[in-house]
């Protein structure tokens, strides 16, 4: 499924007019396997992990908040001298399964949320550093000036980073184009 949506697709090797490609939504890439969205793992992971973790906390809390609200009735029916057969009782018993019923349905849910939005989340923090790495990586193996701009995906964070680095490149290269005697920076 492809959106309407149309983007501009940044380059480091070419520094022309803007490519023109359709993008497809974040979801149906990682269900084809377009997109790899795992990474970082020693960031990612541990991120994903806290997050799955605050829900089942939250859940477990609210489970245990509907489990003391049961209890409590059940006392009052006892308080009462109801006999254990009595119809309040049995409707509270039906109560408690239906709610736990509902609590793991709603708590898996919300684990899988937690789990893909942990995914997509930090692949717009993690997707922009690794690409930093691998520019500069490339850079000191190849011991090559900086000539190509970087830039990140549209929906990536940290959006100024790549500018203030092809600030810093243009500035180099005006540097050196004034003194072409000194050494190349980069």
């Amino acid at each position: 499924m492809v959106t309407n949506n149309i983007t501009n697709r940044h380059n480091n090797n070419y520094e022309g007019p803007m490519s023109i490609t359709k993008k497809r939504s974040s979801i149906v890439s990682l269900i084809l396997g377009e997109k790899k969205f795992l990474i970082n793992s020693e960031f990612q992971i541990p991120f994903i992990a806290s997050l799955l973790l605050i829900s089942i906390v939250s859940m477990s809390i609210i489970y245990l908040a509907n489990d003391y609200f049961f209890h409590v009735y059940i006392q009052k029916g006892q308080l009462l001298n109801l006999p254990p057969d009595h119809p309040y009782f049995l409707m509270i018993h039906e109560q408690k399964q239906f709610m736990t019923k509902v609590f793991i349905a709603v708590a898996i849910c919300i684990s899988n949320i937690a789990i893909l939005w942990g995914l997509f989340y930090s692949h717009k923090i993690a997707g922009p550093l690794f690409r930093l790495q691998s520019y500069f990586k490339n850079a000191a193996i190849d011991s090559m000036e900086l000539k190509n701009k970087i830039y990140f995906r549209d929906d990536d964070f940290f959006q100024e980073v790549p500018d203030s680095i092809n600030r810093y490149i243009d500035s180099v290269k005006d540097k050196n184009q004034s003194n072409p005697k000194q050494d190349q920076v980069a």
